[in-house]
Parts: structure tokens; sequence; C-alpha cells
């Protein structure tokens, strides 16, 4: 164990604490554990939302995705995580604003509560399944917290998802969206620093771009050096934009659906991103905050995949070797242990300890929010708005401190049996995020049309059909012999769904006529 590396661990998760202790004591009611009350500056909505998306999959996964398929993948970059916040601040939290100012409303669920008039059913629907999406997001989040450890710190696996965890149970019981706010501005600041330090450096190691490039080339002959077939992982592909449309994972046909649909679709209605876009508190910053957010995010997240790529190159050299962590008879995907590996290789010391924190940061600001998400969830818009109960003051804070403990706790028996790819969990939950929310959200905000049948029968579709997708085919469909990413059947079905009830509800009359919601008067349903 690295006594440097355990110091930095110790005085980092000190110094969220500290953060966290004093945004808890601005929480007084529950719209300010729940939304921050909508009192966020442009900085901290800005650093919030980045925070919120680029998280362990960004820095453990994306670099693991990276490692397996060079630039065969650089769609996820383009269109991702980065793209997801921009793009969904400037078509859904520029329309939410006013009606959040006017309605109040402080989760989605408030929203669609209120646009479909449905007090109970759809907000019920919509919390649940935002609580079991969350959920398996934030154990995405755990894993990446194990591999940092593991390597980094040089202690257990099992360890470092314990110990960080309970530091993120702690400071949300008390601070909610105050403390996950304050402590995710001071993580995404140490994330994006981290980054833009260490991978610049670890490419000069390797080489240059060129250089790098020119190994991808000729991956397939450097591989069969090593004992290994020459199309091992991608190996044919790794310099292309995308391989053959017959290709799965690395094809046209695949990133196209994993990345034009799941991750970019799926983070922009995500629970826990979409509530953030509740939280600022002047419409101006739908603005210029989409720009800035774009930039910071695809740099990020495009020297990260880098590093992947780079891991690549030294490894097929010979000049490092990838680890696997193995837990009884389960091991992690190797590739995922790119970005640590290669930077304990070739930084100097100093600067590689940065990288415990920096990773650290991007896990733990997203796996504040997800809890604050789940949490709220079942609270607020399960406990107190569909089920009508007095859950507010003291009883508020005992019955969430109780809640966010079971989540954040019991996900940790989850974490402890990780995938074999960080980046297949975080994917499947975007993929049911996508599928459930995206047209009730949209089609609500631009289609007066859109009736709450409509959105009902939306949500169950794609939620139902994804789930048999992925049961019954796992991660892939073949369509004509073509393979694409599972999120596909559930999208259509939601699509589909969605228009044809609420088109035969108007033309057979049963649906009450719907203004647009930014003309809709009176009291939000749900009695607020």
């Amino acid at each position: 164990m690295n006594p440097a590396a355990l110091a930095i661990f110790a005085s980092y998760l000190t110094a969220i604490a500290v953060i966290a202790y004093f945004g808890a004591k601005k929480v007084r009611t529950v719209e300010d554990f729940v939304a921050a009350s909508g009192q966020l500056g442009f900085w901290t909505y800005i650093l919030l939302m980045v925070g919120s998306v680029f998280s362990g999959m960004s820095l453990i996964g994306v670099a693991g995705l990276a490692f397996t398929t060079g630039w065969a993948n650089v769609w996820e970059r383009i269109f991702g995580p980065a793209f997801a916040i921009a793009f969904g601040t400037i078509v859904i939290g520029y329309k939410l604003f006013p009606l959040k100012e006017k309605y109040k409303l402080v989760t989605i669920q408030d929203y669609l509560a209120f646009r479909y008039r449905d007090a109970k059913t759809i907000r019920l629907l919509a919390a649940i399944v935002s609580a079991i999406t969350s959920y398996i997001y934030l154990i995405g989040q755990y894993t990446a917290i194990g591999i940092a450890s593991e390597v980094i710190l040089g202690i257990p696996y099992w360890l470092g998802v314990i110990m960080a965890a309970l530091i993120v149970v702690a400071y949300v019981s008390s601070g909610g969206m105050f403390s996950t706010a304050w402590t995710t501005f001071a993580q995404s600041l140490l994330m994006i620093i981290g980054v833009f330090l260490t991978v610049p450096l670890i490419i000069s190691h390797v080489g240059d771009i060129e250089h790098i490039n020119s190994a991808l080339a000729s991956m397939p002959e450097l591989q069969k050096v090593k004992g290994l077939e020459e199309d091992f992982m991608f190996a044919k592909y790794l310099n292309d934009p995308f391989a053959p449309a017959n290709v799965p994972l690395a094809g046209w046909a695949y990133n196209l659906t994993l990345f034009g649909i799941a991750v970019p679709l799926g983070l922009m209605v995500a629970p826990h991103v979409v509530n953030n876009m509740l939280t600022f508190k002047k419409r101006e910053y739908t603005r210029w905050g989409p720009l800035v957010m774009y930039l910071l995010g695809f740099s990020t997240i495009f020297l990260t995949s880098l590093a992947g790529i780079a891991a690549r190159v030294a490894w097929a050299e010979g000049r490092i070797e990838i680890p696997e962590i193995k837990l009884g008879e389960i091991s992690v995907k190797w590739s995922d242990m790119a970005y640590p590996t290669i930077a304990s290789a070739f930084l100097p010391e100093w600067l590689f300890l940065l990288l415990l924190p920096t990773i650290l940061a991007g896990v733990m600001s997203t796996t504040d929010r997800l809890i604050v998400t789940t949490a709220s969830n079942i609270t607020y818009d399960i406990l107190a708005k569909a089920f009508g109960l007095n859950v507010n003051g003291r009883k508020f804070k005992v019955i969430n401190a109780i809640i966010v403990f079971a989540v954040g706790l019991s996900s940790i028996y989850f974490a402890l049996h990780p995938q074999q790819l960080l980046a297949w969990l975080i994917w499947a939950s975007l993929s049911l995020m996508a599928n459930c929310f995206f047209f009730p959200i949209i089609l609500g905000l631009y289609w007066s049309g859109m009736t709450k049948n409509g959105a009902r029968a939306s949500m169950i579709s794609g939620l139902l059909l994804t789930i048999l997708t992925f049961a019954i085919h796992g991660k892939t469909v073949w369509i004509f012999g073509i393979p694409v990413y599972s999120v596909l059947p559930g999208f259509i079905a939601s699509f589909l769904s969605g228009i044809l009830v609420s088109v035969i509800e108007k033309r057979v009359g049963v649906a009450r006529p719907v203004e647009s919601p930014s003309l809709i008067g009176g009291r939000m349903a749900g009695g607020q």
C-alpha cells in the first residue's frame, strides 16, 4: 500500500466531507434537499451537469472502450455525455424553466404529473423507473471506485468501494442537493484539471498522435507477434471511424443505435440529469451554458479516450501489461484498467497520485447525484406526492436518511460482483432511461397532442420491451444479419405507442384537449 496515495485519499475524502457539511447547513426545506430550491448559479450549475455525467464510465469505462475499439467508437465522444447535457439544457431546460418558476417543480415527475394531469399513476410509474435505473447506474460508479483504489492505492477493490460509499452516503443523507452541488463543483474542477494534466504526458511517453495512429494501423501484425489472432479485439478497425455494419460494437449500425440513441438520449432524460435542469436560477444560463458544458465535457472525455488508445499501443508494443481484478470467480474486464495502468507506468509519482482524486472526483460527483435522485424518487415522489403522506420537516429528514443509507449501502453488494466491462452496465441503464422518458418528456414539451394515456403507453411499452429484449437477446439484436444495440426495439415501441394512443384518443374524443404546457393555467397536478 502506498502511504502517500493513502494520505491523498484520506485528505480528499475529508475535504469533500467539509464542503458537504457547509452545503448541508443551507438545507431547510424539502425543496432545498431535492433541487436546491432552484437557486444554483451559472458555474455551479455548469459543473453540476458536467460532474453528473462524467463519472466512472467516463474515466474508466471510456478509456476501456477506447482501448478495445480505438477510433471506431469516436462518435461516443462527439455525441455522448457532452452533447446530452448541452442539447438537453437547450431543448428541455429552456422550456421547463418558466414552468418550474410558476408551479415550483422540483423533479421531472412533478412536470409529468402536471403536463398530463395525472397526479398519481404517471408520477408513480416514472418514480419507480427512475429509482431502478438510477440504482443500476449507481452500481457502475462503485465499480470504478474499486478499480482506482486497487491500482493506485494498492488496497483491495472491496475496501475502496466501501470506504468511498460510506462517505457519500453520509453527506448526501444530511445535505441533499446543496451538498451534492457544492461537492460536485469542486470535484468537477479536480476531474477536468487531472485529465488535462495527465493525458498529454501519457501520450508524449507513448510517442505522438502520428506514432499512435501508425501503431493502430499495424495492430494485427503487432498482436501476431504477441501470439494473438490478428483480428483480436477489433484490431482491423482501430484506425477507422467505424467498422463495417456486420461488426458488433464497432460497426456503423451499432454506433448509430448505441451512440445515437442510448447514450445521448438516455443521458439527456436520465432523472439525475434532467432534474438538474430544475436547479438553476436564471433562464439566461441556457444561452451560453450549453456551449461551455460541451467544450468542457467533450475535451475531457476525448482526452480520456486518448489515454485508452495510447494504452492499447503501449500494450501491443510490450511496454505495459494490463492486469485483471479478481473477486473470487469474477474478474473485471482488463480493458477497464487501461487508464490507471498506463498512468502508473508513464507518469511521475506525484502526478500519478493526482489520478486517484481525479477518478474519485469523477465517480463521486455522479454517485451523490444518483443517490439524491433515487432517495427523492421514493420519499418525495412516491410517499409524499403519489400516496399523499405527510413527510415534511423532521419526518422527511429521518425517512430520507433511512432511504439514502438503504440505497447507498445495498448497492455496494452488487458492485462487489462487477460486470466484465463497466460500459455495458451503464449503457443498459441508459437504454431504459431513453425508452421510458424521452418521448413523454420531449413530446410533452413540444406536441400538444400527446395525451396522458399516450405518455403511459410510451413509458410502459418502452420499459417492458427493453427489458424483454435484453433478457432474450442480451446487448445485441441481429436484424437481417446486421447487429444493432438492444435499445432499438424499445425505442421504436415507445415512440409508436405514444403517438398512436394519443392520435386514437383524439379521434374518438376520449382525451380532453391539452393546451401547450407553457399556456396551462391553474394549480399543478399533485396539489402544489
